[in-house]
C-alpha cells in the first residue's frame, strides 16, 4: 500500500486538475493525432484529486448527466505513478461518490488503444455500450457502463 495517499474533492479549476488534464490530453493526441474527439469540460463535473506525498498524480471527474446517469471524464494518473494501483483508488473513489449523489449507473469514453485503461474498466465490470452523444460517429471511442 502506497503512504501519504490523499484524495481531494476539487473543482475543474483546480490548477493540479487543469495540469493533469492538459497532460492527458496531450498524451491522447500522441496516441490518436487529430483522430480524437475533442469534447469540453463541462462545469458540473466534480473532480477527485489523488496526491501522493502531496504532490498531485491524478484525477477523475463525475458528470452527472441525469438524477441517475454519471460520467467518468479525464481519468488520469501521470506516467511516473503508473503501476501502483492509483487508477483503481480513482475509480473506486469516483463510484463511491457517484453511489452517495444517488447514481446508479456510470459511463465512459475510451479509446482502442488504451489498452490499461481498457483492462481497468473491464476488470472493474464496465461493458461495452453503444456509442453515445458526442462521440457515435468516433472511430477512435469506445464506450462502457456499468451499473452501481
Amino acid at each position: 500500500m502506497i503512504e501519504d495517499l490523499e484524495l481531494r474533492a476539487v473543482p475543474g479549476t483546480d490548477p493540479a486538475v487543469q495540469a493533469l488534464a492538459a497532460a492527458q490530453q496531450a498524451e491522447l493526441a500522441a496516441v490518436y493525432g487529430d483522430d480524437q474527439p475533442q469534447v469540453a469540460l463541462h462545469p458540473d463535473i466534480a473532480f477527485t484529486l489523488l496526491l501522493v506525498a502531496g504532490a498531485a498524480v491524478g484525477c477523475v471527474g463525475l458528470q452527472p448527466i441525469t438524477p441517475t446517469l454519471g460520467e467518468l471524464k479525464r481519468m488520469y494518473v501521470e506516467p511516473a505513478s503508473r503501476g501502483w494501483g492509483l487508477s483503481r483508488v480513482l475509480l473506486d473513489a469516483v463510484e463511491s461518490q457517484a453511489r452517495t449523489a444517488g447514481l446508479t449507473r456510470l459511463r465512459l469514453e475510451t479509446g482502442p488503444h488504451q489498452h490499461q485503461a481498457l483492462a481497468l474498466y473491464t476488470n472493474h465490470g464496465y461493458t461495452p455500450t453503444p456509442p453515445y452523444p458526442p462521440y457515435e460517429t468516433e472511430t477512435a471511442s469506445l464506450c462502457f457502463a456499468k451499473d452501481l
